[in-house]
């Protein structure tokens, strides 16, 4: 039967995070973290359907059709591969260490990626959640400000250890950050008192 979806508060926004963190690091038994142009649409498409699952599991309980969410990611990541972006969600810059230039850079790209990825799942939130397109411009700042920060960090400690697992670590506060800002979204859009549909979980 239908049911009037809880609120939802900050345990909400700690299993998206925890999803979206956990499909990250469950996704690098799979994919090694590399530099552009290797990482394209196979590899995106993968750590996508990793990433929508983890995803799927926190929103089954609040959306219909959350199976959709992770089809959406695959399609998305696919997409970024193809249209010469590249998986930016496992690639580090290929011989850039200016920290400037990286954040910038950083920010130019994960708009790109945040548009692309934002504006799929936007699809699967449209009809059901009031507001919904404040979800593409939180995937857009999300990652914005997440790929500025993650490459930054990642050649800060590339170039103080000599390891590329420096930019692993970076990717991981990119990861971080866009769970940060696109989960405070989600819970808003969920929490809203003025909500005229009812939702029929699957």
């Amino acid at each position: 039967m239908p049911a009037k979806l809880k609120k939802v508060g900050y345990s909400f926004w700690f299993q998206w995070m925890l999803a979206t963190m956990s499909g990250f690091v469950v996704s690098l038994h799979w994919i090694e973290i590399g530099t552009r142009p290797e990482l394209g649409s196979l590899e995106g498409a993968v750590g996508g359907a990793i990433v929508g699952l983890m995803q799927c599991l926190v929103l089954r309980q609040r959306i219909a059709y959350f199976w959709i969410w992770s089809m959406v990611c695959i399609a998305g990541w696919s997409l970024l591969g193809f249209l010469g972006i590249g998986a930016l969600g496992w690639v580090a810059p290929r011989d850039m260490f200016d920290i400037f230039l990286r954040a910038v850079w950083g920010l130019i790209e994960g708009m790109k990626v945040g548009f692309v990825i934002g504006g799929l799942q936007w699809l699967v939130l449209r009809g059901q959640v009031p507001h919904a397109w404040r979800w593409i411009i939180a995937s857009m700042l999300g990652w914005a400000v997440g790929l500025g920060a993650g490459w930054t960090v990642g050649a800060i400690l590339r170039l103080r250890t000599g390891l590329f697992l420096g930019e692993v670590v970076g990717l991981s506060v990119t990861w971080g950050v866009m769970a940060a800002v696109t989960g405070v979204c989600l819970v808003e859009l969920l929490q809203r008192d003025d909500r005229k549909t009812l939702f029929r979980l699957r």
